[in-house]
């Protein structure tokens, strides 16, 4: 088993929703003192009905909250999600979804049971 899982291993056995592990393309729009906000082109490294991890090209710190931008495989729509940080080391980034819509439960469902 590769070192990295295994270091993971107590926070995956802790979850309450499995994670997919899925590589796609996103955006995060966070706010930012002078520009008011930015966008930060991201890649999610996995994702669940409550969550999701990226890789991020800027550091935001844990505690911001964010709106997550991606296209779902297959059909292309995007999906908007608020979400804030809960932990972050470097350029890597754990989200925790908020109010999300029944709607957007059903895709996340959907994209994490494929």
């Amino acid at each position: 088993m590769p070192t990295l899982l295994r270091s993971h291993s107590s926070i995956y056995a802790s979850r309450l929703f499995s994670r997919r592990r899925l590589d796609l393309r996103a955006h995060v729009v966070a706010p930012h003192a002078r520009d008011g906000r930015i966008i930060v082109q991201a890649r999610t490294v996995d994702v669940s009905c409550t969550g999701a991890g990226l890789t991020l090209t800027r550091e935001l710190p844990a505690g911001t909250e964010v709106m997550l931008c991606l296209r779902l495989p297959g059909t292309g729509a995007l999906l908007s999600l608020r979400a804030t940080i809960t932990r972050r080391q470097g350029f890597r980034a754990g989200l925790r979804f908020l109010q999300t819509s029944a709607e957007q439960r059903l895709l996340l469902s959907e994209l994490c049971n494929d």
